[in-house]
């Protein structure tokens, strides 16, 4: 129970401060804190476990240098990057081609010319059209005459009706 309450006390504080503090820092101010913990973390861990880095390899004990080494790395990289951003001190912006407007004659004559292939095109469809449309009714007036004949015909020869014929 000694150890119980301590912990959950620390615990709360974490989360107030998590939640109160933690949103108002700069980024500046967190990085700054994340390498501190980093540190202390490494240095604590170091400390607890020192007499098995002592009794392991010499490459081993590299290893603990690596997390530091990387985040250092990066930071550069960062800082490497931001100068390489900012040290011009302009932006550079690409020339634009130069634009020049069409001379209103030759803009009207391709519409135009235009116009008028679309209504030639216009003007061989229709007519496409009105043939094919002439030849169906000529087929439909056929057809329809040869059967007028047929029917004409064949009431004379049966007695029975059909029902279309009665309607």
């Amino acid at each position: 129970m000694e150890v119980f309450i301590p912990g959950l006390f620390l615990f709360f504080v974490a989360i107030a401060i998590s939640f109160l503090l933690v949103p108002r820092f700069t980024p500046l101010i967190v990085a700054i804190l994340s390498i501190a913990f980093l540190v202390v973390a490494v240095r604590q861990h170091y400390k607890m476990f020192q007499d098995e880095y002592r009794l392991s390899t010499w490459q081993d004990s590299l290893k603990v240098y690596a997390p530091a080494i990387m985040i250092i790395s990066i930071i550069l990289f960062i800082i490497y990057f931001i100068l390489s951003i900012f040290t011009k001190g302009a932006v550079p912006v690409p020339s634009l081609p130069e634009i020049t407007n069409a001379s209103p004659n030759s803009t009207t004559n391709n519409i135009v010319e235009s116009l008028n292939t679309v209504a030639n095109s216009l003007g061989d469809v229709t007519s496409n059209i009105v043939s094919n449309v002439n030849n169906v009714i000529n087929q439909v007036n056929n057809t329809v005459l040869n059967n007028n004949k047929n029917k004409n015909n064949n009431k004379n020869k049966n007695l029975s009706r059909s029902f279309l014929e009665v309607l």
